[in-house]
C-alpha cells in the first residue's frame, strides 16, 4: 500500500513538474492577415420608430388624469405599443404602469389616438413618461 501511495505522489509530482515547465509566458509573433472573406447578405433594417414623452412634475389627482400626446398616431395605436411609466420627482426609480398594492390597480393607463389617459385612485405630484413603439 505504501508502496502505491508512493508511486502515485511522484507520478503526481512529475506531472505537475512537466506541466510548469512545459508552458511559455512569451507569445510568439503575430502572423499575417488572412485573405478577406466574401461579403454577407444584408439583414433587415431594425426598427427605430420609438418616441418617449415626458410630464415632469404632473400633478396626478383621483380619477381620470388625461394627457395629450400627439405622436400617439392611428398606426401606433392599431399596430405598436405604448409603454407607461411613473416616478416621485425625488426619486430615481421609474415604475411601470399599471401599479398596483396588494393587487389592486393604483394608477392604469387608457390610450387612444392623440390621447393617454391615466386612472389614479391616489393624488400625488409624479414625472410621467409614455413610450410610444410604431411597428416595422
Amino acid at each position: 500500500m505504501k508502496t502505491t501511495i508512493k508511486k502515485t505522489t511522484k507520478l503526481f509530482l512529475m506531472l505537475i513538474i512537466a506541466l510548469t515547465f512545459s508552458c511559455s509566458a512569451e507569445d510568439g509573433a503575430i502572423g499575417p492577415a488572412g485573405a478577406n472573406g466574401a461579403d454577407g447578405i444584408d439583414g433587415i433594417d431594425g426598427n427605430a420608430n420609438v418616441t418617449s414623452v415626458l410630464f415632469e412634475s404632473f400633478v396626478l389627482v383621483i380619477g381620470d388624469n388625461n394627457f395629450a400626446v400627439p405622436e400617439l398616431t392611428q398606426e401606433i395605436y392599431d399596430t405598436g405599443f405604448v409603454y407607461s411609466y411613473a416616478r416621485n420627482p425625488a426619486a430615481s426609480v421609474w415604475e411601470e404602469i399599471p401599479i398596483s398594492n396588494n393587487g389592486s390597480i393604483q394608477l392604469e393607463t387608457v390610450i387612444s389616438v392623440g390621447n393617454v389617459k391615466l386612472k389614479s385612485t391616489f393624488n400625488q405630484t409624479a414625472d410621467i413618461r409614455f413610450v410610444l413603439v410604431a411597428s416595422n
